[in-house]
């Protein structure tokens, strides 16, 4: 897959889904920044550049867009990664907690998509992909508001990619059914049973296991890549199958 000498941004990739992506960009030849929201996530002698990123903030977008120019001359590609998970039903979930998780997972990975869309033009095109969840195509017990967002995010997704077609930016988004990620590990631990919760949640996969942040990273690389160059406006699952029952 080419993204070899792609200039790519990428949030939330200190940890997880995020940071398996900027390996393997990196891996594969791009020149990557790395969002984190906290130092401790620095990762030492990377490969790639990390510097802090908080999706809601607008100043930090502006800065980040401002290293890849001076850096690297632009933006090919950004990967939208950021993202809040906070459990709760509609009883349990009040107007803080709904505008937090909106805030982080829909209007923060739309900001990054404003800033980067005029850039990409410039440059005669790019590619954004977007993290959204398996909640946002079938629902979760207890996860009203992520779920909720994560919907937000692939009618974002459909709808970037019809308006910027004709700029030769491709949009599109990612799925993933249950990841090995810390995020996932704490959801498994709240519960109180750790095994319980995670068996639970892999009898929900056909595949019978969940999957590893470097397999979503595969997919999020290819859908980046010209490999992929006629594939716009689609939420691909990485799932194991769960999609299907």
């Amino acid at each position: 897959m080419s993204v070899r000498e792609k200039v790519a941004l990428i949030t939330g990739a200190g940890t997880g889904i995020g940071k398996a992506t900027a390996e393997r960009m990196s891996a594969d030849g791009a020149h990557v920044i790395a969002g984190i929201i906290r130092d401790e996530e620095r990762t030492a002698n990377s490969a790639f550049t990390q510097r802090i990123l908080d999706v809601c903030s607008q100043s930090d977008w502006d800065a980040a867009l401002a290293e890849c120019h001076e850096r690297f001359g632009g933006i090919d590609i950004l990967v939208n990664n950021a993202g809040l998970l906070i459990e709760g039903t509609a009883e349990e979930t009040d107007d803080a907690t709904w505008d937090k998780i909106f805030d982080v997972n829909l209007k923060g990975l739309f900001r990054g998509c404003r800033a980067v869309i005029p850039e990409m033009r410039q440059r005669g095109g790019g590619a954004i992909v977007n993290l959204a969840s398996i909640d946002a195509l079938s629902g979760a017990i207890g996860h009203l508001a992520y779920s909720a967002s994560k919907g937000g995010v692939t009618a974002l997704t459909r709808s970037l990619a019809t308006d910027h077609a004709v700029d030769g930016i491709r949009v599109n988004a990612v799925c993933p059914g249950t990841i090995t990620t810390p995020m996932v590990e704490k959801m498994f631990k709240d519960t109180g049973d750790i095994d319980t919760a995670r068996n639970a949640s892999i009898a929900k996969h056909p595949l019978g296991r969940l999957a590893s942040a470097d397999e979503v990273a595969s997919v999020i690389t290819f859908l980046c890549s010209n490999d992929a160059s006629f594939i716009t406006g689609q939420s691909v699952s990485v799932d194991g199958g769960r999609s299907i029952r």
